[in-house]
């Protein structure tokens, strides 16, 4: 799953603007008519004359982006950037009042005065965005961690070329060097492997993109291994010249620095339908947590007096791209139950890498009745909230499972894992073959849709009471 995160970057910033632009006017008025937000005469003028403002703003900048090299530009280049974006909204906004009369009487002093007080206003926060951009990214975790493919002799402009456009959004992971056994750095980046050892550091690192860059022949002969990388869900970006994967059926044209780029995902996915994706998250991890604050106080006497122990469990998970991440449940076992699974394998009902029993002996009595109504279920809308999980997705690894994972299986933490999803709205007491579960999470991910998730969400909330009320 690929997106350009840049598109959330000038989102946020526009947004930021937006407010900046606001409050530089409600200044503006105070200062000539010690009113923030009012008009002289007419209440209303003051809120026509920012609502023109705003979309003047808004307009200028689709015609125009003013945000394209932002990241790259320095002090004094910002501050004629900003001067500019300033006078050309000005002089917009100036003409729709003279063209509409929407107002019949408005500051000329007060315009002047924005200029000055929003030029400040907006270069201050410009710096302070590009100076904290790089923390928030490193503290939120959300930065996509980048592999750096490249031959001896492309692999330091290769470096030079990324870190050049200051991508906040990127993590560079490491690099691998295709000749030889060059072990060390490069230009301060860690070499990782070699060529034989690519695709097996792709299968254990926790890896969103890889950027290939060597010569055409070489480049040609790693279709193989680049094959194996589309099978996991890694996003590939590739020097041109262009190959056909027949694992991610979906390409475009990108550019780091000077360097043009083929990139190949198996999904790339709209900016629009995975911010409404996360919005719905909040949204339902807000709600979730409400009915979790409830659960908590009804559910902890019932847990602890059945069987000792905390009310909580938290479990290491592998979530998107190979993240490792704790989940949480109302924990529905004995204390002792990871230690228990060993002798139970043999009578393992699943197929392949998953654990399952009809009549697990490790669970409480408690915690048959937790799951059979999924209450058991309620702590992760903790990690949905912190970004760990999504309301839909498929269903995160255990780190055992992840250590059995083949090239293909890793495809399916190509997207956040997810409380239900495709394999548990299919009949899940009924599929027993991990190998299914894995095609019915790769179908999702293929197909995904803000539409395909409400779907989802519908179906699990008919299955989950069908279910309770058949037991």
């Amino acid at each position: 799953m690929y997106q350009k995160k840049s598109n959330l970057q000038n989102l946020i910033i526009i947004t930021i603007d937006c407010i900046v632009l606001v409050l530089s006017l409600g200044i503006a008025n105070y200062i000539r008519h010690q009113k923030f937000f009012r008009g002289l005469n007419n209440p209303s003028d003051m809120k026509v004359l920012i609502f023109v403002f705003l979309v003047v703003f808004l307009v200028i900048n689709l015609y125009k982006n003013f945000y394209k090299q932002m990241l790259l530009r320095g002090p004094f280049q910002e501050l004629l950037e900003v001067i500019k974006m300033n006078l050309v909204t000005l002089a917009g906004a100036s003409f729709a009042l003279y063209l509409t009369r929407i107002i019949d009487e408005y500051s000329r002093t007060v315009l002047v005065l924005f200029v000055f007080i929003d030029v400040v206003l907006m270069f201050a926060v410009h710096q302070i965005y590009k100076r904290y951009l790089p923390v928030f990214y490193r503290m939120s975790g959300t930065a996509r961690q980048l592999l750096l493919v490249a031959t001896g002799q492309t692999a330091s402009r290769l470096i030079e070329e990324v870190r050049s456009i200051r991508d906040c959004s990127y993590a560079i992971k490491g690099i691998v060097i295709l000749e030889g056994t060059e072990e060390g750095e490069v230009d301060g980046i860690p070499v990782v492997g070699t060529r034989k050892e690519l695709t097996d550091y792709c299968l254990a690192a926790s890896l969103d993109e890889v950027i290939i860059s060597a010569d055409r022949e070489t480049e040609e002969s790693l279709q193989e291994e680049m094959e194996n990388m589309a099978a996991m869900g890694l996003t590939i970006h590739l020097q041109i010249p262009v190959l056909e994967l027949k694992e991610a059926p979906q390409r475009m044209l990108s550019q780091f620095g000077r360097l043009h780029m083929i990139t190949y995902a198996n999904k790339v996915a709209p900016f629009g339908q995975l911010m409404l994706k996360r919005l719905l998250d909040i949204l339902g991890a807000l709600a979730g947590i409400v009915i979790l604050a409830v659960l908590t106080v009804v559910l902890t006497p019932v847990i602890k007096l059945d069987s000792p122990g905390p009310v909580f469990f938290a479990q290491k998970r592998v979530g998107r791209n190979g993240r490792i991440f704790r989940m949480y449940k109302f924990r529905s076992m004995y204390v002792d139950a990871e230690e228990r699974k060993k002798e139970l394998m043999a009578r393992n009902e699943m197929n392949g890498l998953m654990f399952k029993m009809e009549d697990d002996p490790r669970i409480t009595r408690v915690g048959k009745f937790l799951r059979r109504t999924s209450l058991d279920e309620f702590p992760q809308f903790i990690n949905i909230l912190k970004g760990d999980m999504s309301l839909v997705g498929t269903r995160p690894p255990t780190l055992d499972e992840f250590e059995h994972y083949r090239n293909y299986h890793k495809k399916r933490l190509g997207f956040r894992p997810g409380l239900t999803g495709m394999w548990q709205v299919s009949g899940r007491s009924d599929i027993t073959d991990f190998e299914e579960i894995v095609r019915l999470d790769v179908e999702y991910i293929n197909n995904w849709s803000v539409s395909l998730d409400i779907k989802i969400l519908i179906k699990t909330v008919l299955a989950v009471f069908a279910e309770s009320g058949a037991k």
